[in-house]
């Protein structure tokens, strides 16, 4: 399970270090900004509670594939946790539209989701919504930056470009007797295509 032990600050500061030590690069700095300080252009894409596959097929007119950029999978009594960094892209001319940092929670999901998530050949929030599991995706951060050479690079932008991205928490809403429980699923760090 996640807790909420870090602010959603240090959430994106240590997900990006993460993504950012595995390719032996330090991370890009940002600048938080309020969501209604995100441009038209890309506000519909990263302000929502939906997956973020669902905005950018709405955003892409078609459907959204996933491309495994690197994984790792800790593992211990009670932990069982897939760090992956992923490029999304649009499945009918493959032009990448976000990068996301996803960290899931192995153990939050029904087995057979669980074996899908590590197959790594459906967009995480599709893999949840095709086996018709009610989530949320809440974001709890907004924020700019100006492409390294990492992200032109990964999301086809050039160096200095505006970027702009969110952390968010995904969660299985269950049924409840007042009101729906929910379950902490994964959080991501998404940074859109410009």
């Amino acid at each position: 399970m996640f807790a909420p032990t870090e602010t959603p600050l240090a959430e994106t500061v240590s997900a990006l270090a993460l993504s950012y030590a595995d390719l032996g690069l330090a991370p890009p700095s940002f600048t938080p900004i309020a969501a209604d300080a995100l441009p038209d252009r890309v506000r519909p894409r990263l302000d929502h509670v939906d997956g973020m596959t669902a905005a950018l097929a709405r955003h892409a007119g078609c459907a959204v594939s996933v491309n495994v950029q690197a994984r790792t999978r800790d593992q211990a009594p009670g932990l069982d946790r897939l760090r992956r960094r992923v490029i999304l892209a649009a499945q009918a001319d493959g032009r990448p539209l976000a990068l996301g940092l996803l960290s899931v929670d192995l153990l939050a999901l029904p087995p057979s989701v669980a074996a899908e998530a590590l197959a790594e050949k459906t967009p995480f929030g599709t893999l949840l919504a095709n086996a018709g599991l009610p989530f949320l995706s809440r974001p709890q951060l907004f924020f700019q930056l100006a492409a390294d050479a990492t992200l032109a690079r990964f999301l086809g932008g050039t160096e200095g470009a505006p970027l702009y991205g969110r952390l968010a928490h995904l969660a299985l809403t269950l049924p409840g007797v007042e009101r729906p429980a929910e379950r902490p699923a994964a959080r991501v760090v998404e940074i859109l295509r410009p």
